[in-house]
C-alpha cells in the first residue's frame, strides 16, 4: 500500500477502506478494529502490534509526505476525529487501555509528518480531556511526553 495515496484519498487500505471509510466508523468500529490506526497514523518504524500493515520505509516516504499539504492535512483531520471518540467515550480514562498506545503513536506521527507544534497540541489536547483527576499511569504519560 501506497501511504502518500492512501493519506490523500487516491487509493484504498488492503482491506479496501479509503481514508473516509475510516472517518465514518462508529464508536463501536473505532474500539474494536484494530488494523486502522497504523494506517492513518504512519510511522518510520514496524508497529509492534500489526507489523504486516507496513510502515514508512525509506526517507523518501516520510519527506514526501512533509512534502505533501493534503496528506499533512489529512492527519491532522484524523487526529481531530479521534480525539473527538475520545471526548465523547470515558472507558479509556484507567490506568491501562489500548487507546493510550493509539495516542502515543498519534502525537509520534504528527511530529514525523507535519510539525512539532501539532504534535504537541494534539498532546495538550488530550491533557485537557483527562483533567486532573485522571488515573492515567505516569508511564503513559512519560510515553506521551516524549513522542
Amino acid at each position: 500500500m501506497d501511504f502518500e495515496d492512501f493519506l490523500t484519498q487516491q487509493e484504498a487500505d488492503t482491506k479496501g477502506r479509503t481514508l473516509q471509510d475510516i472517518w465514518n466508523f462508529t464508536d463501536t468500529e473505532i474500539e474494536r478494529t484494530h488494523d486502522f490506526i497504523q494506517i492513518i497514523f504512519p510511522l518510520d518504524v514496524p508497529s509492534g502490534v500489526a507489523p504486516q500493515l507496513g510502515y514508512l520505509e525509506s526517507d523518501s516516504t516520510v519527506a514526501a509526505i512533509k512534502a505533501n499539504d493534503l496528506a499533512k492535512e489529512n492527519i491532522i483531520i484524523s487526529s481531530r476525529w479521534f480525539l473527538s471518540f475520545l471526548k465523547m467515550n470515558e472507558q479509556w480514562k484507567n490506568p491501562y487501555d489500548h487507546n493510550h498506545l493509539r495516542i502515543t503513536r498519534i502525537i509520534r506521527c504528527l511530529r514525523l509528518l507535519v510539525s512539532d507544534e501539532a504534535a504537541d497540541e494534539f498532546r495538550r489536547n488530550m491533557l485537557d480531556c483527562l483533567g486532573s483527576s485522571h488515573v492515567i499511569s505516569k508511564r503513559t504519560l512519560k510515553f506521551w511526553d516524549t513522542a
